[in-house]
């Protein structure tokens, strides 16, 4: 099966959700002897080199991409308020990408197309122009949900003005779309409703971020080190606004009151594109790390992870990658949709305050709920999300959508 993978971003280097998910689906469909080739757009706000992309990944994928200029520019979002256009998706658009779609679909004869995220539908009808192929989505999230939950806490009434002129003009962008193509990946059970209920004579499946898990299963990644100096940490890209949301909501509102019952307490932040304010903060309990090389590395040492989301839509893949780690994940509800968690059994789950003070008590105060919490986190990420098993999944997917007229 020839498969054209189409991407919003980069799928190297793999230091953000978005970006691993799509690398380690393209591997994973090549496991399953699928002939995959790769497009993505590189933006100039988050530029990567081609040798930064690994060769053997360039070899099986005949990797290449396109620049597309994707930033915020005033003028631009001035006169989209006069059009039908939500800005949101219309910074995506590129004659340029356009054309060079057009170009590979009239060099090679595709099964299936796969687009990365519901911007990417905007080249919907060349790509129905130009190909037979099976059109399928697999957003990353259902994104206006994403947006709705961060302009909730927007304090500037102009700027929240126009983000939700943008946001009703995404929502139904969103609909339109979705009942366009052929098949729908959703990453979630809770995705693959909402996109379900759009239309009902799509296919719509659920396969969720998938791992290779070979490299959390070094040796002694399994062994939860629960020393005497426990290390809190939180490990996310912060170019995506509900993580800086959600972190300026923790350490504002909820930390303090955490370092008062436990000033011996110690937190560690790292991801790319870390806002300046974070490193100005005067706290010796926390450490602002930045942008790390090695993520796994970086949580070798540390126990407890801490994802104080409010808003988004999807999977959190540094979750699942901290769970096949063996550690300990406190997270609200927002921060672990998606996942079929249960409460204090392989996730701890924290709404507010009190919450988080309170789970945290829980895991200071017993090393063997801890090693429980620990083992039963593992179980769980190795059961559901496993790359070989999700890629056969998705390709009989394929395969059940080609015999459908």
């Amino acid at each position: 099966m020839k498969i054209l993978q189409i991407s919003h971003k980069m799928p190297y280097p793999t230091t953000d959700g978005g970006s691993y998910s799509i690398s380690n689906t393209a591997c994973g469909l090549i496991i399953q002897n699928a002939a995959v080739k790769v497009i993505a757009i590189n933006t100039p706000k988050n530029w990567i080199p081609l040798d930064s992309i690994p060769a053997e990944f360039l070899a099986k994928t005949r990797f290449e991409f396109v620049r597309v200029d994707t930033r915020f520019k005033p003028f631009k979002a001035f006169c989209n308020l006069f059009s039908n256009r939500s800005y949101f998706v219309e910074r995506f658009w590129s004659l340029t990408f356009r054309n060079r779609l057009i170009n590979i679909l009239n060099l090679e004869k595709f099964d299936v197309i796969q687009l990365e995220h519901i911007y990417l539908t905007l080249y919907f009808e060349t790509l129905r122009n130009y190909s037979s192929a099976k059109i399928v989505l697999r957003p990353q999230n259902v994104e206006n949900i994403v947006w709705s939950g961060y302009i909730t806490h927007i304090k500037n009434p102009l700027k929240k003005l126009f983000l939700n002129i943008a946001l009703k003009r995404l929502i139904l962008f969103e609909s339109k779309m979705a009942k366009k193509v052929d098949g729908i990946i959703a990453i979630s059970s809770i995705d693959q409703k909402i996109f379900s209920d759009l239309n009902h004579e799509i296919p719509v499946i659920n396969i969720p971020f998938s791992f290779d898990f070979r490299q959390t299963d070094a040796p002694g990644s399994d062994c939860l080190n629960m020393t005497d100096s426990i290390t809190f940490y939180f490990i996310g890209s912060m170019d995506w606004l509900p993580n800086v949301q959600g972190m300026k909501w923790f350490l504002n509102e909820i930390f303090p009151h955490v370092k008062s019952e436990f000033p011996d307490i110690v937190f560690r932040i790292a991801g790319k594109k870390m806002p300046r304010w974070f490193y100005r903060r005067h706290d010796k309990n926390l450490i602002v790390d930045g942008e790390v090389k090695d993520a796994l590395l970086y949580q070798a040492d540390k126990q407890i992870m801490i994802v104080p989301l409010l808003s988004g839509s999807g999977v959190r893949v540094k979750i699942i990658e901290a769970m096949a780690l063996g550690k300990i994940i406190i997270s609200t509800s927002c921060g672990a949709a998606g996942i079929p968690f249960t409460d204090n059994h392989d996730i701890l789950i924290a709404d507010s305050k009190d919450d988080f003070i309170r789970q945290i008590r829980k895991c200071l105060a017993s090393d063997l709920f801890c090693n429980k919490i620990s083992r039963n986190a593992q179980i769980l990420a190795k059961e559901t999300f496993d790359l070989k098993t999700n890629a056969k999944r998705m390709m009989d997917f394929f395969e059940r959508l080609m015999i459908i007229e």
